[in-house]
């Protein structure tokens, strides 16, 4: 499956801020197999034994032995032209320039864990929740089984802004129930970036963000509050909800 919403919520709002911090650094990421059924499970094991293709892992589905299974992983891909021909599809997986590693690298300052450091199976692609360690031992052992696991997860918080105390002021609560806080956030369901203070306070007008570059920021209370501003070619203010990814800006 390829669903991160089917996996822990922590997963999946640290996935969200690993793929933003990426795409910050250069490092364009998109999010592959997450759940998987034991069926799926085990159809990936016989892959390299009694069907064709690598081997590429040592988990059955009928053990539990794959974090994925436990809704803990994920795999990702690349999303960049590596190879300099023009194209993004075949280079989803081209690690010639070390890509997998500087992204993993920025999913592990975030608190994950990488396959790329088994010493079994190699496994660059593949992220995960470390606190069980890096295997499913420890989650065999408390839970049984994954459906077990599930039923412990935190109930979801409804994702949405949501206004301050003051009656002003926006926040914006994720799933898991944590906070956007402490810099920019890309929300999809907006299509713009949105700077928060320290406090998870969504910033309006002048401001400078942590890389000293000052922003306008839409101050008005509708429905652009808090959006990006940018000036035509006659110097008026515009606000603006399109962003080319591959050139980090907004497009007029």
């Amino acid at each position: 499956m390829r669903d991160i919403t089917l996996c822990h919520p922590r997963l999946q709002h640290l996935a969200t801020q690993w793929q933003k911090e990426c795409l910050d650094q250069g490092i364009i990421v998109e999010i592959g197999e997450t759940l998987r059924t034991v069926k799926e499970q085990d159809a990936l094991y016989e892959q390299g034994r009694t069907k064709p293709g690598p081997i590429v892992t040592n988990a059955k589905g009928s053990s539990y032995s794959s974090q994925h299974q436990w809704g803990i992983a994920f795999d990702f891909f690349l999303k960049m032209d590596i190879n300099g021909n023009g194209a993004v599809t075949d280079d989803a997986f081209n690690d010639s320039t070390g890509m997998f590693e500087r992204a993993a690298s920025v999913a592990e300052k975030l608190g994950l864990g990488w396959g790329g450091r088994w010493t079994s199976i190699v496994d660059k692609p593949h992220l995960y929740l470390p606190d069980w360690g890096s295997t499913t031992k420890e989650l065999k052992k408390t839970y049984k089984n994954p459906k077990a696991f599930m039923a412990t997860w935190p109930k979801k918080a409804d994702e949405g802004w949501k206004m301050a105390q003051d009656g002003i002021r926006w926040w914006y609560q994720y799933s898991d129930g944590s906070y956007a806080k402490d810099g920019w956030f890309w929300m999809e369901r907006n299509s713009a970036w949105y700077l928060f203070d320290r406090d998870g306070y969504m910033l309006t007008g002048l401001q400078k963000d942590s890389e000293g570059q000052y922003f306008f920021l839409w101050p008005e209370h509708d429905s652009n509050e808090g959006k990006c501003m940018v000036t035509d070619d006659r110097g008026a203010l515009k606000i603006v909800s399109k962003y080319d990814f591959d050139r980090h800006r907004y497009i007029m």
